[in-house]
């Protein structure tokens, strides 16, 4: 939330480094919102970097899908680093309205990552 992107992709490259070294064939980053540092984490590491939106585009396209939902946090809907490598691959890419983008980024922070799941934010 601080916009401190460069020290969080320090702490992951570091990460990823010590998987590679410790025997790692690949890198999976299981987050959408840091995959914002993906290209510094990819550049860290001589093994593959597999990149979420490489993956569920793919798997879009095979569907024959032409455009897809994106949820996350507001970072994730409102920054291009997910949205641009979506539609690299030939997909309309929709997010929420302004309102739903904060309601959906203020469920994830407030309830997912502390572990409430209520009906009325489903």
């Amino acid at each position: 939330h601080a916009g401190r992107w460069d020290d969080a992709a320090l702490i992951l490259e570091d990460a990823a480094r010590r998987l590679q070294a410790g025997g790692a064939e690949c890198i999976v980053l299981c987050t959408n919102t840091m995959h914002l540092v993906a290209p510094q984490i990819e550049a860290a590491v001589s093994i593959p970097f597999l990149h979420i939106a490489d993956a569920a585009g793919a798997a879009a396209v095979e569907a024959g899908t032409l455009s897809v939902g994106l949820l996350g946090t507001a970072f994730t809907m409102e920054q291009e680093f997910l949205k641009s490598r979506l539609a690299a691959q030939g997909l309309a890419v929709l997010v929420p309205d302004a309102e739903e983008r904060q309601a959906v980024h203020r469920i994830i922070y407030e309830e997912l990552c502390v572990g409430v799941i209520s009906d009325a934010s489903r």
